[in-house]
């Protein structure tokens, strides 16, 4: 049941983090499959059944009968033949089940959140509650196809599965990428996907567009801020290195960071620097044999395996060039500046990962601030449009900075930016043009809410 738990780490840096599932819902129960043409879909059915007769009941409920049913038939066709796929097996091939994952649970808890705020805001704002929900419904939609697409174009060599002839094989890769429980959207895909959408259904409802923007937009960040917790628990969207703050964390083997580490040498359990030209030792796994032979944090080298290094990845590259022995351990030589040579063997790779920033709780703390903001900002505004104009100005920004620490992402474009920077700028540019307009625009004036018993305003 346990997703995380913190505590001190062994080296006295930082904090070591567990990603586990919480929980199985189990393949089968009474014999019956719990999904596929199984208990999920019978239980659905019922559900859809009562939803629809309920509607119907309604005077004018016909239209919005019709408008589920699309709905009812795409959950239907993700019980029957999506979520069987998802049914994890143990290495003896018995079925566990269906893994809920600290990423999915907190996302959930996202989406409920912000739907539950901006209905409240809506409310208050003279908005009926029932077109919030039908509009998060067409933004979540949208948003979560444009993040996990955004993510998979990104990421595309993870996800693609290839046979011995290199031919793609359809199946598993579509597996991968309907996978989302796991984690792997981002944040700009969602938004450049779920406000297009946004603003479709604005217009087709006849609804105000920036008074909606201004009611959404603290929503949008309360929705991150949760689903950062998810990234956490999940482990995408990591930090750097950060080896001299208590407050970095360790990921477990597997894990996004560690992977990545991996490739640079730290199955070794040493983690190479570059400092003032030379190539360093800058940290060394708990544990790890290439202590006990002498091999300590600062540590100048100048070879690795047999490899004369002069620049870091050069280095790391050699790091990662193991030797298997017969006994199935690995064996690592170094030379220090000096001459020193340095020789161990590691029975097994270092459980845990390198300390990084954790870049996922600076971001779950700045959107939840930004939330705090703009939802006290609401009294305050003089004209529609300033509380999303105000959002899309302090995001991008908060952005940039963070995108400086996190490790996840390279330069786009043959530039030290990331895509989500390059985005950030974009949005920022947009922001100077809707704040212009919304102070310019001598129509647009703030919309006052109406006298509504028990409204907050």
């Amino acid at each position: 049941m346990v997703a995380l738990y913190l505590n001190r780490a062994t080296t006295g840096r930082g904090f070591e983090t567990v990603r586990s599932t919480l929980f199985y819902i189990p393949a089968e129960l009474l014999g019956v499959p719990v999904f596929g043409v199984g208990w999920v879909l019978a239980a659905w059915v019922v559900f859809s059944l009562a939803l629809l007769s309920w509607l119907w009941s309604r005077p004018s409920g016909n239209r919005e009968a019709m408008g589920y049913l699309p709905f009812v038939a795409i959950v239907a066709a993700v019980i029957v033949f999506l979520l069987p796929n998802l049914v994890v097996r143990n290495a003896a091939g018995q079925a566990l089940g269906v893994p809920i994952r600290g990423f999915g649970v907190m996302l959930m808890l996202a989406t409920v959140s912000a739907v539950g705020l901006a209905a409240y805001r809506g409310w208050q704002a003279g908005i009926d509650p029932e077109e919030i929900y039908s509009l998060a419904f067409v933004m979540f939609i949208a948003g979560i196809v444009g993040a996990r697409l955004f993510f998979v174009v990104q990421k595309w060599d993870e996800f693609a599965v290839f046979d011995a002839n290199d031919a793609l094989q359809l199946a598993p890769t579509l597996r991968k990428v309907f996978n989302v429980t796991e984690g792997g959207l981002v944040v700009y895909g969602s938004v450049l996907a779920g406000l297009p959408a946004g603003i479709w259904y604005c217009l087709r409802r006849g609804l105000p567009l920036l008074v909606v923007a201004d009611v959404i937009a603290p929503s949008m960040v309360v929705g991150q801020a949760l689903g950062r917790i998810g990234c956490f628990l999940n482990g995408c969207c990591y930090g750097g290195v950060c080896l001299t703050s208590s407050l970095a964390v360790t990921f477990p083997a597997e894990s996004p960071p560690y992977r990545e580490q991996e490739v640079q040498g730290w199955h070794s359990g040493v983690w190479l620097e570059e400092k003032n030209g030379a190539i360093v030792v800058a940290y060394v796994a708990p544990n790890c044999p290439a202590k006990q032979r002498g091999l300590k944090v600062g540590d100048e080298l100048d070879a690795i395996n047999t490899v004369a290094v002069s620049d870091l990845a050069q280095a790391r590259a050699a790091l990662a060039m193991k030797t298997e022995l017969p006994n199935k351990h690995f064996s690592y030589a170094v030379r220090k500046k000096g001459g020193e040579v340095i020789w161990w063997e590691v029975p097994q790779a270092p459980v845990r990962s390198v300390p990084v920033h954790p870049t996922q709780l600076y971001s779950a703390i700045d959107a939840g601030l930004l939330a705090l903001v703009l939802w006290l900002a609401w009294p305050f505004r003089r004209r529609d449009g300033e509380i999303f104009a105000l959002l899309i100005t302090l995001h991008p920004i908060s952005r940039i900075l963070l995108e400086v620490i996190r490790s996840d992402e390279q330069g786009f474009w043959g530039t030290a930016l990331t895509i989500s920077q390059w985005l950030s700028l974009g949005i920022l540019a947009a922001a100077g043009v809707l704040w212009w307009y919304v102070e310019t625009n001598s129509k647009n004036q703030r919309t006052k809410e109406p006298k509504a018993e028990g409204a907050v305003t």
